[in-house]
């Protein structure tokens, strides 16, 4: 941990030099968030080298690693809830199962993972990916899984003043049609439950591609990270789908895990996908992706 927030300091003296004018930030009044998003997939499917009692110790070793301050876990099943927050004891988690008429419980959920040291949720809300977003559906999804997000509003700590972060997660489906139907309700979401406009991240598994419609429809409201930076800011593969092949070409493997932003006072750095290996395996059948962002801590 010493070592991962030496390098942060590092980042962040090198963002202030670059941007320090542009952004009128200075070092006392602005702080590096990590915010990222993680398929943890389910701990029911693996088998062999890839059986749950294997991977639950590279997965912990994987999230220890990253360090990440915020970030979003999709395929999070009762046995990870169960078994992974005992393990992580730095980290908080807001679950949200879209099987459960009220959201709770952790069966096919999703979960909204931060550090307890940096962040303190102020809210948390959860919805359907459906023409009802308030009641349990299938809505729009062609394979009948409910589907959903939520969303939460988080203070900085150790900051001066009360700084506060609005983050957004979901797992969106596999079919266009209903992924392109879902993209405007999760901008039309965003706006009920960040009504300050507060600084906006929204991450998750999207099953989707840059060059697709609701892609450009979350970048009418929001900033793709991957796109916003070039050269020696960016680092790993393009590619964040590995389905466990090891031999995969990650250059041309599918980019479906999403880090984006927006907001006045926030400046990405560094975006990385980490293919990192563990004895020789993936941890998961995606990588996970994060995105160093630099905040002013002098607004709201």
């Amino acid at each position: 941990m010493k070592s991962f927030m030496r390098k942060i300091s590092l980042v962040l003296l090198f963002a202030l030099t670059l941007f320090g004018g542009a952004a009128a930030m200075t070092r006392e009044r602005s702080t590096a968030l990590r915010v990222g998003t993680y398929n943890l997939w389910r701990s029911d499917l693996g088998k062999g080298d890839y059986r749950w009692e294997l991977r639950r110790d590279r997965l912990v070793r994987s999230i220890e690693d990253l360090g990440m301050d915020v970030f979003a876990a999709e395929e999070v099943d009762t046995t990870i809830f169960r078994e992974l927050p005992s393990r992580m004891e730095q980290y908080g988690w807001l679950v949200f199962s879209p099987y459960s008429e009220d959201g709770s419980g952790s069966v096919k959920s999703q979960a909204i993972i931060y550090r307890k040291d940096r962040l303190e949720p102020l809210d948390f809300h959860h919805f359907w990916l459906s023409p009802t977003p308030d009641k349990m559906s299938s809505g729009w999804d062609e394979m009948k899984f409910k589907r959903g997000a939520c969303c939460a509003t988080f203070r900085l700590k150790g900051v001066r003043g009360d700084r506060r972060i609005f983050v957004m997660i979901s797992h969106f489906p596999l079919g266009k049609e209903a992924r392109l139907n879902i993209a405007p309700l999760i901008v039309e979401m965003e706006k009920k439950y960040n009504p300050d406009g507060l600084p906006s991240f929204f991450m998750g598994d999207l099953n989707t591609r840059e060059e697709r419609p609701e892609s450009f429809i979350l970048r009418e409201w929001w900033s793709d990270s991957f796109l916003s930076l070039d050269g020696e800011a960016k680092s790993g593969p393009k590619g964040t789908f590995n389905n466990h092949g090891v031999n995969t070409d990650m250059e041309a493997a599918p980019r479906i895990d999403f880090v984006y932003y927006r907001g006045k006072g926030i400046v990405p750095l560094r975006y990385v996908c980490d293919d990192t290996l563990y004895d020789g395996f993936y941890p998961s059948d995606h990588c996970p992706v994060y995105t160093d962002f630099l905040i002013d801590t002098g607004r709201n």
